[in-house]
């Protein structure tokens, strides 16, 4: 539920008194975590609190738009796995429990490669850090 008891308006509506800062996808996939498809979203939760708004800022590189939100300028969405850092270290915080979908990475080689032990060795390495 986006809405509060003690606030008139969902805290989605709420977020949307910032600027939104928004970041360019090369391939324009549209699964790509965009305020477009994050608003959608909120809208399918509580369509009346979700106005209709324009990101504010724009950039073609994901990092810029951190570097952005970091500067105070606004807020966006970003892979929690590229702003992890800030996120541990408190530097940024999540600004909503909501999440978009995300991308899923896989990790493939050969079946009979000579590296196998090596490979496994660097999976499980993987599994405690992520």
């Amino acid at each position: 539920q986006l809405g509060t008891a003690n606030r008139k308006e969902g805290i989605a509506a709420y977020l949307l008194r910032y600027p939104l800062i928004h970041f360019d996808w090369m391939n324009r996939d549209p699964d790509a975590p965009t305020w477009s498809r994050w608003l959608a979203m909120a809208r399918s939760i509580d369509p009346e609190s979700i106005p209709d708004k324009a990101w504010d800022l724009s950039f073609r590189e994901e990092l810029h738009a951190i570097d952005a939100v970091v500067a105070g300028q606004g807020i966006a969405i970003c892979s929690d796995i590229v702003v992890g850092r800030e996120l541990e270290n408190g530097s940024l915080v999540k600004a909503h429990p909501m999440s978009l979908p995300g991308y899923s990475f896989y990790v493939v080689w050969m079946h009979h490669s000579a590296r196998s032990a090596v490979i496994e060795s660097f999976l499980g390495w993987m599994r405690t850090v992520i």
